[in-house]
Formats: structure tokens, sequence, C-alpha cells
């Protein structure tokens, strides 16, 4: 990833690296999700998302990165997520 990539080509060349194809891509999406670590003790090594945002197919996620900081205690990760659930969660 670079500072010019696209959410749609990283979700994109992700899908490749799995071993998905890559022209499925329209059904996945690439999520800005805020946190805590510690939170919740779950699978996820106890990091708990707690605001999820989809990212915009045009929106270059490194530079939103440098951009805009959680605050303190707070993290932040980048999520691909399947449109099908972010549709259902917004319902």
């Amino acid at each position: 990833a670079t500072p010019r990539s696209s959410a749609r080509q990283l979700v994109r060349e992700a899908l490749e690296r799995y071993g998905l194809d890559p022209e499925d891509f329209g059904q996945f999406a690439l999520c800005d999700v805020v946190g805590r670590p510690g939170a919740g003790g779950g699978a996820a090594g106890g990091w708990q998302g707690e605001h999820l945002r989809e990212v915009g197919d045009w929106e270059r996620p490194l530079v939103l990165q440098e951009l805009w900081k959680p605050k303190a205690g707070w993290s932040r990760r980048f999520e691909i997520r399947r449109r099908q659930d972010l549709d259902r969660a917004g319902d």
C-alpha cells in the first residue's frame, strides 16, 4: 500500500492475496474501525472495535490514517467486511 492506493485497490489486492477472486471486490468494503485495546477480551487479542465507518472506494486509507489519529487510549485498524453484512448492521 502507498499513499496513492485507493480503498478499492487495496480490497482487490487483499482478495487476490488470500486466493479469492479479485473481481469480487464489489462485494467487499474497506472499513475504518476505531476501538480500544484490552476491551472485551475476545479472540481479537482483546481489541474491541466500537466505531466503524465504510471507507469510500476512492478514498486513500494511508492518507486518512495520516490526517486523523484516534484519541489517547484508542486505536484504529482497517478491516475488510462483506457489504451485505454492513447493510444488515445498518438496518
